[in-house]
């Protein structure tokens, strides 16, 4: 393909395409306000959905399955998020592109994703082999259909974002949500066993593609210019090999107890941490999305940023603190309740995987910390750190039994944890006490919750009654101690989640 003669006007940024409508047209900050409040009120439909699905499906699924689809995604999962190449990141923090800049990139995005596509035919036997399940075959080359829609939509759905579109966006993500769910239903419902896990990524695939180009006006030229996109992808090695790290951390676990254990013991462990991960992945991301921008604007005000900081990880922990230890109080009462008998298994695993993901809370907020300051490649060393040192550990910790890979949770993860956020702490001059400081009120309300469970669990022994009556009275008894507790002694909490929300947004540069 060749380039054309003329080269179109840059598409202007966001910023100068609202300013230029007029002095009624709605600037960026309301823009990006309103645009994430929609997307947060779409993700949290989504997110109800997707884990009613969840539960109802592990009760028709088994460990193995859910090892299964692991194994058949723990290579093409790493592929799927390399073949992007960062190239999305890119287009978002790119000032000017240019029309021929991005068809030019969509065509090498699709070329890399048939690449990959193709590549699967030889990772579906070397998967095969290293698990010793030749099951996975054709699991894993159903998949690489997935490669080619991931090129066919980086440029348009980036555009989206780029363009602070996120009602959009959060749309698309909860028909794709709603769509695929159902999906799941049926093919579980039939007997499908892991292609249940399976055919729900195809479906979502398929049908995000659809949704973005429908939603998009946006459509590639006849232009491939490889010179184009050089400075894209500059930019996005770092943005990829920071995740490659990342990624690597986060399926060591999955390779060296896959290597070691059954199928159903690794089933146990995987879907014990997807459980566990859910406040992590749903309510801390949101927290962050919204906190980003205010860590931008005053990455100059070391002072200012450091209150702000604060006030973060305090809002953060005082939503997930709760919920991860009421997680470790009461899983033994809601594996078998919520997923059924053959779930008991994983009750201790999941007990204590909320816990960890305490320290992955505070970690995942220093990581954008580092952003919002312009390091970004802090957040490399430390996923490097994590993805070394914790391989190391589990592959010792799996020759036991299935929970000792707990240990390294507890150990080589919470060492990383205490000198990323030292060396942080100690960048922003902020003293340990202070740190503690913002902490002590989750914390102390997080005991309440200790004390009501420990309380009622004296009056489930001496009364008799069943688990099915006293696991709600705890539920909705700890939610509204909790409540009481800063109603009471921190009254000023909800003014400062109030103060938050009605800050300007800025677009992350």
């Amino acid at each position: 393909m060749s380039t054309p003669p003329s080269v179109p006007p840059a598409i202007p940024p966001a910023s100068e395409r609202d300013l230029a409508s007029g002095p009624e047209a709605v600037s960026l900050a309301q823009k990006a306000v309103t645009h994430t409040s929609w997307f947060a009120l779409f993700k949290m439909i989504s997110q109800v959905l997707s884990w009613g699905v969840t539960v109802v499906v592990a009760r028709l699924l088994s460990p193995v399955d859910y090892a299964l689809s692991a194994m058949a995604t723990l290579i093409t999962g790493y592929a799927e998020l390399l073949s992007e190449m960062g190239i999305g990141a890119s287009i978002i923090q790119k000032k000017e592109p240019t029309e021929s800049e991005l068809s030019s990139i969509f065509w090498f995005s699709l070329g890399v994703g048939v690449l990959f596509a193709l590549a699967c035919i030889p990772i579906a036997f070397i998967t095969a082999e290293i698990f010793d399940e030749p099951d996975v075959i054709p699991l894993i080359l159903s998949i690489s259909v997935l490669f080619v829609f991931t090129g066919l939509q980086v440029v348009p759905l980036s555009l989206l974002k780029r363009d602070l579109n996120y009602k959009a966006v959060g749309l698309i993500e909860m028909q794709t949500t709603i769509i695929s769910c159902l999906g799941m239903l049926v093919i579980a419902y039939f007997g499908g066993g892991v292609w249940t896990l399976i055919g729900g990524r195809l479906i979502r695939g398929v049908v995000r593609l659809v949704l973005v180009y429908r939603t998009t006006t946006w459509r590639p030229k006849l232009n491939l210019n490889f010179a184009e996109t050089k400075g894209y992808l500059s930019f996005g090695i770092m943005v990829a090999a920071s995740s490659s790290a990342y990624y690597m951390f986060e399926v060591a676990d999955r390779f060296f107890a896959g290597r070691a254990w059954t199928a159903e013991a690794l089933g146990f462990y995987l879907f014990a941490l997807q459980l566990a991960q859910v406040p992590t992945e749903k309510l801390t991301s949101s927290i962050n999305q919204v906190t980003y921008s205010l860590f931008s604007r005053y990455q100059d005000d070391l002072r200012t940023f450091s209150d702000y900081y604060l006030k973060t990880i305090k809002l953060t922990a005082a939503l997930v603190f709760p919920i991860f230890v009421s997680g470790f109080l009461l899983g033994d009462q809601l594996i078998p309740i919520l997923l059924g008998d053959k779930w008991v298994p994983m009750s201790t695993l999941f007990k204590f995987l909320c816990l960890a993901q305490i320290l992955v809370t505070l970690n995942a907020v220093v990581g954008f910390l580092h952003m919002a300051l312009g390091k970004p490649i802090k957040g490399l060393y430390f996923n490097v750190a994590c993805a070394v040192l914790m391989s190391v550990s589990y592959f010792f910790a799996v020759d036991y039994e299935k929970e000792a890979i707990l240990i390294p949770w507890f150990t080589t993860y919470l060492l990383i944890t205490l000198v990323w956020l030292g060396t942080t702490n100690a960048t922003l001059g902020i003293s340990t006490s202070r740190y503690l400081g913002a902490l002590r009120m989750p914390v102390l309300g997080v005991a309440v919750i200790v004390a009501i469970d420990y309380g009622l669990g004296r009056l489930e022994q001496n009364s008799g009654l069943g688990v099915s009556i006293m696991l709600p009275v705890k539920i909705l008894c700890s939610a509204l101690g909790y409540g009481l507790f800063f109603w009471l002694f921190d009254r000023t909490f909800l003014t400062s989640i109030r103060s938050l929300k009605k800050q300007p947004a800025t677009a992350p540069r």
